[in-house]
């Protein structure tokens, strides 16, 4: 509520001083709940994520539609939340239409891939708009303000929230993954080929669990690493991740392996039973125990090092950005403090939300060990520390 005080209740309350106080019959600043003349009701509230992680002030809310301000700054599963309840006030006279809307600056995270990147590419839902405004559109915009804009914002800054530029990004200072080079990683080549095992590696987040999909292996062209799929189940459920993962490769699970976090052993989130992540999805998806393969998570540090020399060294490690926007994001944007630990303090900011880019790491930790020692000996290191990191008596 704070934020909503120093932004969205200035903008309405200079509204309400320009003749829209005229409709309204009263105004309760305790509820922030606006009543006009005619009966109907205007509620503000605020997110509250770090507080409410469920959304549980909205469950039960009877309302007709929504307007989000900043929903780049929101969680995806508010969304959901908000379109879950729009059209569930019944007494409204005359059935208004149900109309969900969001303003947002152009951000690299889940906006950007749930609109603007399917609105570029045609694939929009039909009942779903997405509407392009930039500043320099209003007309009343001061020309000497247009001026200090473009003299004095730094290029990345100007590019996106005044000339609305989506695809610009900003480079991290230190990032976690320095030998990623999307001229080279990046390809619409990797699909999901059936005729291939299929390899998966998962992050357990309190909000959202999420998951890659890759496929390794050698042929006469050499070895090959194709990141092929990327999903995130937004409200944290084991039983959902095990709906989402049978929605698309039930019919090839029997070559599947499964890796990824290995807290995911933990007994701390909301279960069926009593039996950890791993075996919930083993016994829902079918799997052996041979199947799942969990490995004590490396530390940060050593991780950056093996993923990196993978990246370099490894002839064909790709992802596909179209299919995998989120993995493509984070291999670019996830950043690290000078000891090579991943920052995570803020997930509104993008960098900070590295959950595909830890994806990776399982991955690399798990299935692609055995490359990365054998690969390092045929250069000539012969010692090593934790997690098979090379140490300086290179021979």
């Amino acid at each position: 509520m704070p934020t909503l005080q120093r932004t969205t209740l200035v903008t309405f309350t200079s509204l309400m001083n320009q003749g829209l106080g005229a409709h309204v019959a009263g105004w309760d600043k305790q509820s922030q709940i606006v009543t006009f003349k005619n009966g109907s009701e205007l509620l503000f509230m605020g997110e509250n994520y770090d507080t409410d992680k469920d959304f549980d002030r909205f469950k039960g809310l009877e309302i007709n539609g929504a307007g989000i301000d900043e929903i780049n700054e929101c969680q995806e599963g508010l969304l959901y939340k908000v379109l879950e309840r729009a059209g569930s006030w019944l007494n409204a006279e005359g059935r208004p239409p149900i109309v969900v809307m969001g303003t947002c600056n152009p951000s690299n995270n889940w906006v950007k891939e749930l609109v603007y990147d399917k609105w570029r590419d045609n694939e929009l839902p039909p009942t779903w708009a997405y509407i392009p405004s930039k500043i320099t559109d209003n007309p009343h915009i001061p020309e000497d303000y247009l001026k200090s804009l473009r003299d004095n914002m730094p290029e990345y800054e100007y590019k996106r929230f005044v000339e609305g530029d989506w695809e610009v990004q900003e480079k991290p200072e230190n990032p976690f993954f320095i030998s990623y080079d999307a001229k080279r990683h990046e390809s619409f080549q990797p699909t999901f080929r059936t005729n291939l095992p299929i390899y998966i590696s998962l992050d357990f987040n309190l909000q959202p669990f999420c998951g890659i999909v890759a496929q390794i292996w050698s042929d006469e062209n050499g070895d090959h690493v194709h990141i092929v799929d990327e999903f995130n189940v937004v409200d944290g459920s084991i039983p959902k991740m095990v709906d989402t993962i049978k929605a698309k490769y039930a019919p090839f699970l029997f070559s599947c392996q499964i890796t990824g976090d290995a807290m995911g052993k933990r007994g701390d989130l909301s279960q069926r039973d009593n039996a950890n992540y791993y075996e919930q999805l083993a016994r829902g998806l079918g799997l052996s125990q041979k199947q799942i393969r969990i490995v004590p998570n490396p530390k940060h540090e050593n991780s950056r090092a093996q993923c990196n020399y993978l990246l370099q060294f490894h002839p064909d490690i790709k992802v596909n950005p179209k299919t995998c926007p989120g993995m493509a994001r984070d291999m670019k944007m996830v950043a690290c403090d000078a000891g090579g630990t991943i920052i995570k303090r803020n997930r509104f900011i993008i960098s900070q939300q590295s959950d595909f880019a830890d994806c990776f790491r399982y991955l690399c930790n798990s299935f692609l060990n055995e490359w990365y020692i054998k690969h390092l000996k045929r250069s000539g290191y012969s010692k090593f520390g934790p997690n098979f990191i090379p140490e300086t008596n290179h021979l």
